[in-house]
């Protein structure tokens, strides 16, 4: 029997360390929303997710920003792999954590672009 599957929300999934497997900081976001040519003030990570999301769909920014996140989601896998290069026992806790941000890097690109084609339609 198959569940229904849920439908996919970038804003949710990115701000959820259970889903993302990594914990996206706010200055995560500053970054990715300077390097899109935007300044984002320090607020609460869900206000500037939304606010760059807006934008990115505003500016048709789409492709620009798959990339940087998933240039972001590389860096904190890589630094998951060197603790537990560092620290092998690490291993079964943070295994699981590699893999939600491979799931989270293919649904993002998979799904994102879809949603924004739906909005613009």
């Amino acid at each position: 029997m198959q569940h229904p599957q849920e439908p996919f929300y970038t804003p949710k999934h990115l701000l959820s360390l259970w889903q993302c497997g990594c914990y996206i900081h706010t200055q995560n976001l500053i970054t990715l929303g300077s390097a899109l040519g935007m300044e984002l003030p320090f607020k609460k990570r869900s206000s500037l997710l939304q606010t760059l999301l807006l934008h990115v769909k505003e500016t048709h920014q789409e492709s620009a920003f798959l990339s940087l996140m998933n240039a972001l989601l590389d860096h904190k896998a890589q630094t998951l792999h060197e603790n537990i290069a560092h620290y092998p026992k690490t291993a079964r806790l943070m295994q699981p954590w590699l893999q939600k941000i491979e799931k989270t890097k293919h649904l993002i690109t998979r799904e994102f672009p879809l949603h924004v084609k739906e909005e613009h339609e």
